[in-house]
Order: structure tokens, then C-alpha cells, then sequence
């Protein structure tokens, strides 16, 4: 589908007067054969108007996807097929799982192989839940984001590298127990 019909330098020239003659747009339009719309456009910014390139192909996700795709995986270790058929808004497209990898690697965020559901495999996920614990401990509520933020920052430096050391040091007890499971839940 072609680009709608832009001004040319003498229509613009034709508003331009118009305007100084307080003509109102719908006669404007009239005049110059064009839409309102067309006017509108032209007159909310004259220097810019029709400088803007085509942006091309449509997106396959919105913004509001692309956040929610963004916010859904840097809190877990789900797959993409997984986050995919969560955010049902990402379907628009043919194939929504290679869509959403895609988006993943274009933010440079790392995707794992391995399964969605194994917080056994990943063991960021105990340290998550020692500092929620260490956080919100005798049930702490805070009034603002900036006094969560530093409680988290303070926990945060309160943990010592030997219990970092330990979790990494279990991953293959960790591994061998999922094989056993077949992947299911370890415990």
C-alpha cells in the first residue's frame, strides 16, 4: 500500500497564506483540494512535515508486548515458548515463539536451553528467596520504591560470597537430581 497524498510546495505555500488570513481549515481544504487531515498535519509542524521516512513493516508486537515480554522474562527462567504463550497478545504473528525469540535476542537477552521450570538448575533462585526473606523479614513493608531499593541494596551486601560460593558448588548434585526426576520437581 502506497503513501497518502503529501502537500507540494505550492499547496504549502497556498496554507501558509491561508493561515495568515485566519481562513478556517475545512475552506483551506476545500481550496487546495486536500483533507483536513492533510492540513492539520502541515500546519502542526511546518518545517518537519514530509520529512519522515516510512517506518516499514508493521510490528509484529506492540510496545506494551515487547515490555511485557521484557518484564516477564528477567524475573524467571521460563523459555521463550513459555513466556510466548503467556503474553497471548504476542500471537498476532505466524509464529509467535520464533517472534518473541527473536525480540529476546534483539534486546541481547540471553536465553537458556534447558527446562522452564527448574529453579533447581538456577541458583540465583535461592539467593532470591534468602533476600526476600532477609527483606521482608517480620513482615517489613515499605512506603516507597527508593526505601525498597535500598533495603534490598543493604541484604544484598549482607550476603557473604562463601554462601554464593556453596550454591555454586551444589549445581551438580542440583543436576543430578533433576536427571533422576526426569526433569520433574526436585524438592
Amino acid at each position: 500500500m502506497g503513501r497518502g497524498k503529501t502537500l507540494t510546495m505550492p499547496e504549502r505555500a497556498q496554507v501558509d497564506l491561508m493561515v495568515q488570513l485566519n481562513m478556517s481549515i475545512s475552506l483551506m481544504s476545500a481550496r487546495i483540494h486536500c483533507s483536513r487531515t492533510l492540513n492539520d498535519c502541515y500546519m502542526s509542524d511546518p518545517v518537519a512535515y514530509g520529512t519522515s521516512k516510512s517506518t516499514g513493516r508493521a510490528r509484529k508486537l506492540k510496545q506494551r508486548d515487547e515490555r511485557n515480554v521484557a518484564k516477564a522474562v528477567s524475573n524467571t527462567m521460563k523459555s521463550a515458548k513459555d513466556v510466548d504463550l503467556e503474553t497471548s497478545r504476542a500471537k498476532s504473528c505466524s509464529h509467535p515463539y520464533n517472534s518473541t525469540r527473536a525480540f529476546l535476542a534483539s534486546k541481547k537477552i540471553k536465553v537458556l536451553d534447558w527446562p522452564a521450570c527448574s529453579p533447581n538448575l538456577n541458583p540465583i533462585e535461592r539467593v532470591w528467596g534468602f533476600l526476600t526473606r532477609s527483606v521482608y523479614k517480620n513482615g517489613k513493608q515499605y512506603n516507597s520504591i527508593s526505601e525498597l531499593k535500598d533495603a534490598v541494596r543493604t541484604e544484598w551486601s549482607k550476603i557473604h560470597p562463601s554462601y554464593l560460593e556453596n550454591l555454586s558448588n551444589s549445581m551438580p548434585n542440583r543436576i543430578f537430581q533433576v536427571i533422576q526426576k526426569n526433569g520433574g520437581f526436585t524438592g
